[in-house]
């Protein structure tokens, strides 16, 4: 009986995982269509209030005080430093980019950040690097190298774009690091309704002192294009951290890591499909190459050397071993917060 309920849980976990790597997908290509109606403020205000009210009206808004009540000084405090740093700084970049460059582009190179965690680990916090881990970031480096070297024809607006999704992977990467080291341990949820809610205020009184209005924003937003407003926050914010967080609580981390990798695969798919954005193949390559230097970067030497001594395996895991899963899920939920 338990045999089966477990087996029926991991078939619901690779559902609901490979459903986070659909939403997720559609993040850049349904953000990119509400560019032009709402500027980078705006649309961050908007999003991040929308899925706060998603997140509160599923979890609760007295479980989540429940859990607030039991977080110390410094984790607030941490909680909102984050809050600045990857629910406004992080958004704001990303959407001013996505507004420059097409949607393609910022599915590929968001994926930097992965490479930004590792550089941070080990400078700040001084966490062992392996060597499939630094092999992994220079196949990274040099995917993003061939995307932005073979666009040769392309405006000089698209590079900068280009310039603003690496800044703004470089700023997740920062807080994807202090969240692993400082706030592993809160409850992911409430951990998203504090850095959204921080976000929302620290960036609505700064948008004071900036000379749009985003009332009349708001006011003047095409009405035929709320819902793909709320298609955006639903699926590409709401649904995809839902997906994400029930994924991986029935999903080894390593597991459920691999299969995340598809994310520019199906970024790149969105684009074309929800904004007719043409694929080139020096986009392709460097997908390739970004993707296979993630999956090299989980790649650990002992799950190398298993593979070694199999001739023929029942499965695709390269899982590292049960005590090095945590920081796993920790790097998996800092880049979803």
């Amino acid at each position: 009986m338990d045999i089966t309920h477990d087996n029926s849980q991991r078939r619901l976990g690779y559902i609901l995982a490979f459903g986070a790597l659909i939403w997720s997908g559609t993040y850049n290509a349904l953000a990119k269509g509400l560019t032009p109606y709402l500027s980078p403020v705006s649309l961050l205000l908007v999003s991040e209030s929308l899925t706060a009210l998603f997140i509160i009206l599923t979890f609760g808004l007295v479980p989540l005080y429940r859990e607030f009540k039991k977080m110390d000084a410094q984790s607030i405090r941490i909680s909102v430093l984050l809050g600045l740093v990857q629910s406004a700084i992080v958004p704001l970049l990303w959407f001013t980019g996505l507004a420059k460059t097409s949607a393609i582009n910022a599915s590929i190179l968001g994926n930097a950040d992965m490479v930004f965690m590792l550089i941070f680990s080990w400078i700040i916090f001084r966490e062992q690097v392996g060597k499939m881990q630094v092999v992994g970031v220079l196949v990274v480096i040099l995917g993003i190298i061939i995307i932005n070297v073979s666009a040769t024809g392309v405006s000089t607006s698209v590079h900068i774009g280009d310039g603003l999704i690496l800044l703004g992977a470089f700023f997740s990467g920062i807080g994807a690091v202090f969240f692993k080291k400082y706030l592993s341990h809160v409850m992911p949820e409430l951990s998203i309704a504090i850095r959204n809610i921080s976000a929302i205020i620290i960036v609505l009184c700064a948008s004071l002192f900036l000379p749009h209005s985003f009332i009349a924003e708001v006011a003047a937003f095409p009405i035929e294009k709320v819902l793909l407003l709320l298609a955006f926050t639903f699926f590409s914010r709401y649904l995809n951290l839902t997906f994400f967080y029930e994924g991986l609580d029935r999903l080894p981390a390593t597991t459920f890591s691999f299969i995340e990798l598809g994310g520019p695969l199906t970024g790149l798919i969105f684009a074309s499909l929800i904004l007719g954005e043409q694929i080139h193949s020096y986009q392709i390559l460097g997908g390739i190459f970004i993707i296979f230097g993630m999956a090299l970067e989980q790649l650990s030497s002992q799950a190398i050397d298993r593979i070694r001594q199999r001739s023929i395996f029942s499965h695709f895991h390269f899982g590292k071993h049960k005590v090095e899963e945590k920081p796993v899920v920790a790097m998996l939920v800092a880049k979803n917060v």
